[in-house]
């Protein structure tokens, strides 16, 4: 299910170097993540983004989890790069890292949790795929 698939994003919007000024802190059972940078142009960055904004924001990237294929996206704009601090904010997004007194991280990993049956605070399994031999 593809809601279940790409299960949560987050962005740094217009206050982004804000964010990183404020801290960040690690939400406990987060799972190592593949971090698979894009950087596209500017419209298709905001065509990732632009939902998880905001209204009436424009967001500069974005991080999209997605722990069924334990990966996390990073959505960059190629036409207007973004700042290390913003690379670097949206990477610590991928390590399991919030925004210091949100909750959003932990509440998405504790919602995936119990909709998978496992323990608050556990880290997800990795999905087996099949495997082909030749």
């Amino acid at each position: 299910m593809k809601g279940r698939t790409v299960l949560l994003a987050f962005l740094a919007p217009l206050l982004a170097g804000a964010c990183t000024v404020i801290g960040h802190q690690k939400v406990e059972g987060w799972p190592q993540l593949t971090v698979n940078e894009h950087y596209v142009p500017h419209w298709q960055m905001r065509d990732h983004c632009a939902k998880y904004a905001p209204f009436g924001s424009s967001p500069e990237a974005c991080a999209v989890f997605n722990l069924e294929a334990r990966a996390c996206d990073l959505w960059f704009s190629a036409d207007f790069p973004p700042s290390q601090s913003v690379i670097e904010h949206e990477r610590m997004h991928c390590e399991g890292y919030d925004h210091i007194g949100e909750t959003a991280m932990r509440d998405f990993l504790a919602r995936y949790n119990a909709s998978h049956g496992l323990t608050p605070g556990a880290t997800p399994a990795p999905v087996r795929q099949a495997q082909s031999v030749r």
